[in-house]
């Protein structure tokens, strides 16, 4: 099979994971890629040794490419998509899908009509520790799952703190912190789904602004089948987190000002995800490529795939490539980048009506 050629648009610090990821695989080769950053195209084009271009139009015109990476803010993604779609180009896609409901349905459709192929790049599908929780859950190793949860408490003080602005996420609109509700939580509005395998139908809960002071932010949700998923984040504080919490990390992870944290180091505070169920539970730490099993007498670790991160952006590459080559659907799709969206958005909704929302089904 030939190597199917890649064009990313945007080349900021999270472009340097995926060449990284794709490097390692046989199945694609980066050829371009295009950031209106006049220095950081300088910097990446000559490390990673690939074309250039200050306008996006201008790469998919000149490049014959396959697949377009779409790495840029969230802000930008329809206009994008919906001229690198009107090439006929599959898309690979990172979160948020968008940063409206009706942008994303305008995403769904123009690639639907144009018969594009979208990946929606919800990369925590593609970590080992997830695909092997969710591999024990479908198993029925958990039973029926009751509670998922993540909590994420530190920083550096609100002195400290980075708002991702109006570079990400309008001002006065939802938006925040990297590891806040919109731009970390959407990871979760959509690996819980697909850990439960069941849909959010009701959700409560309290998001930051863009350009505003931010505050603790949290989101409960409840699904069809009766379990829970709750997330509470406060990227504004100061962890209290003990030594010995800690755990040495055999994958790479983000700061909380999104910065590259090294893997195969101490990690003080390494995220983790909880799933507990009616016959055992799960700590997923996902960054740090370990995964542990409690259940009535027995507790262990289990072994996992070690493609951490960053190789999980090239275990999430070759599965939208074997959708390409096979002429199936993608593994996620933008349907799940909408509802994670809904899911997220409903939050501010609940806040601001100070109400339970309900979530209408998407087919």
């Amino acid at each position: 099979m030939k190597r199917l050629r890649i064009g990313i648009i945007g080349l900021g610090r999270i472009a340097d994971s995926h060449l990284a990821a794709y490097r390692e695989i046989d199945t694609v080769e980066v050829v371009a890629g295009a950031e209106i950053n006049p220095e950081r195209l300088h910097e990446i084009t000559r490390r990673w040794g690939i074309s250039g271009y200050a306008q996006h139009d201008e790469m998919l015109i000149k490049e014959d490419v396959d697949i377009v990476v779409i790495l840029t803010p969230p802000r930008v993604h329809r206009e994008i998509i919906e001229m690198v779609a009107a090439r006929g180009i599959d898309i690979l896609c990172e979160k948020p899908i968008a940063i409206a409901l009706e942008d994303a349905e305008r995403i769904i459709s123009v690639c639907n009509r144009t018969g594009v192929k979208f990946y929606y790049g919800s990369s925590y599908r593609s970590l080992p520790a997830c695909i092997k929780a969710k591999e024990m859950i479908d198993e029925g190793l958990l039973g029926d799952i009751y509670l998922m949860l993540e909590v994420y408490v530190g920083g550096e003080g609100i002195d400290g703190w980075n708002d991702l602005g109006p570079h990400h996420y309008p001002i006065g609109g939802p938006g925040g912190g990297g590891m806040g509700l919109v731009d970390h939580g959407i990871h979760m509005a959509d690996i819980f789904r697909w850990f439960s395998g069941s849909e959010v139908i009701r959700v409560f809960g309290k998001g930051n602004y863009s350009g505003e002071k931010p505050a603790t932010e949290y989101l409960t949700m409840i699904f069809k089948s009766g379990a829970v998923g709750q997330l509470v984040y406060n990227e504004v504080t100061h962890p209290a987190i003990m030594p010995y919490e800690g755990i040495f990390s055999l994958g790479a992870s983000w700061g909380v000002k999104g910065e590259l944290l090294p893997g195969g180091k101490w990690d003080h505070q390494p995220g983790s995800l909880y799933i507990h169920g009616e016959k055992g539970a799960l700590r997923i730490f996902h960054y740090a490529n370990k995964l542990f099993f409690f259940g009535r007498d027995r507790q262990e670790q289990v072994p996992i795939l070690d493609r951490s991160n960053p190789g999980h952006f090239g275990l999430q590459m070759e599965a939208f490539v074997n959708s390409i080559v096979h002429g199936t659907e993608p593994p996620v799709t933008g349907i799940d980048g909408l509802k994670a969206l809904q899911i997220i958005l409903a939050a501010y909704e609940s806040y601001e009506t100070n109400s339970v929302v309900a979530i209408p089904d998407i087919a």
